[in-house]
């Protein structure tokens, strides 16, 4: 008996040593496993990128084909070279083909920045941000978060020597409780008069807040109130809070050249509104009759609205303020409106003048969620972030697609939006 427990005893001890070995085995196997689903998910990405450029690499050398002339041009070639297509008279092609079309068939030289110039912690506490906007004169970055709330920061001071420098910038943030998520946020224009230090933040509940941006201000409530309207009474898509749509506000812009601000909302409405200057801003020394000095007054006027199908996406103004061009979802060509001529509607396909149908392509696989004019030469290029890892230079009032640009990943809840540089000659997109 003893001898029989002994050698069940030494069984029992072999068995668990056996399975603390398989164990620490399985473990450590796990472990070399892992770490190889790292480097193959690396290398992936990498393979990923690598595709679209080639991507784009084909699509020019499929143009350079089609066009002999114009790869010569590309490439350098002289633009007196006697080797014309179809033994045309010399010159005749790039005559129709402006150099300004050459500015985005390059690439850049793979060198751009990589390292964050400023950081800022937590802007929006633990929420996070959704939209951001640097004012013209690069003085105060606004950003609008899920914590329902605009956010007003001289960003620079985050620069200043020392370990605490972008803490201070946040903590010295102007905070403005707007009531509702901010989604999207764009300063009035530098040449619009200095009457108006306005950022205009579009919110989820379809509300636009009028909120004064000047750092000067006086008075404790930034967010404007219209003139003349009643409490909860909607005269003409404003109520007392301000413009108001709705649903929740897509994208707003300012005019060039006029105090005019245009709002796209999912409900499928465009609204063009005029903004008066704010003489009326209250100081401290001005009490309103409940003996508060909160708040300021702006007047209203909307002077158009768009009604279409879908929700809009995007919009942007063109030829100094005179055109507005947007995307509704769901459609397959841009839509300019001469705001000088009735918001006369002329339409231009997104699928480019390469088809060569002759009839208007109603399909196209991507939504236009941001749209962005050339900065220094008049908008003629329009720069167009996609809801797919792709992004378009187009030539402005036409079907002329000048440039895929590819490289970058979105995915179904990418919400791109893209800028220029200050020379026109590098777009930049990013992702809330």
């Amino acid at each position: 008996f003893f001898l029989n427990n002994q050698r069940n005893s030494s069984m029992d001890l072999l068995r668990d040593i056996g399975q603390a070995d398989q164990l620490t085995s399985a473990r450590e196997e796990n472990r070399v496993l892992q770490e190889k689903v790292k480097e193959l998910t690396v290398r992936v990405h990498e393979l990923l990128a690598e595709n679209q450029s080639l991507k784009a690499e084909v699509e020019l050398y499929r143009r350079e084909c089609a066009l002999p002339t114009f790869s010569k041009l590309t490439l350098g070639g002289n633009h007196n070279d006697d080797n014309i297509v179809g033994g045309e008279a010399k010159g005749s092609f790039i005559d129709t083909m402006d150099d300004e079309i050459d500015d985005f068939v390059t690439s850049g030289n793979g060198l751009y920045p990589d390292d964050p110039a400023v950081t800022l912690p937590q802007i929006h506490g633990h929420s996070n941000p959704l939209c951001c906007v640097l004012h013209p004169d690069d003085s105060t970055l606004a950003t609008g978060g899920a914590d329902s709330c605009l956010n007003l920061c001289r960003w620079g001071s985050a620069l200043a020597p020392g370990d605490e420098s972008s803490v201070k910038a946040v903590n010295d943030a102007i905070n403005i409780s707007c009531g509702a998520p901010v989604i999207c946020a764009s300063f009035a224009q530098v040449n619009q008069g200095r009457g108006l230090p306005i950022v205009a933040a579009g919110c989820m509940d379809g509300s636009v807040r009028l909120v004064h941006c000047g750092f000067d201000f006086c008075g404790s409530e930034r967010i404007l109130k219209p003139e003349s309207v009643g409490s909860e009474r909607v005269v003409n898509g404003i109520n007392e809070r301000g413009i108001r749509h709705g649903k929740y506000v897509k994208n707003v812009v300012w005019s060039p050249n006029a105090p005019i601000v245009a709002t796209a909302s999912a409900d499928g409405t465009v609204q063009l509104t005029k903004v008066g200057n704010m003489d009326c801003v209250m100081s401290d020394d001005d009490d309103d009759d409940d003996g508060n000095n909160n708040h300021g007054t702006v007047s209203l006027e909307v002077i158009q609205s768009m009604h279409f199908d879908g929700p809009v996406e995007s919009i942007c103004f063109l030829d100094d303020g005179d055109t507005l061009c947007c995307y509704v979802r769901g459609t397959s060509y841009l839509s300019y409106f001469d705001l000088k001529d009735g918001c006369k509607q002329t339409k231009m396909s997104l699928n480019g003048e390469s088809a060569g149908t002759g009839c208007f392509d109603e399909h196209v696989s991507f939504a236009v969620l941001s749209l962005n004019p050339s900065p220094n030469n008049g908008g003629k290029y329009l720069a167009a972030a996609t809801d797919t890892s792709r992004n378009i230079i187009l030539e402005t009032r036409s079907e002329r697609i000048v440039r895929n640009l590819y490289g970058h990943k979105n995915d179904g809840f990418s919400n791109p939006k893209i800028a220029w540089s200050s020379s026109g000659q590098v777009c930049v997109v990013f992702f809330c």
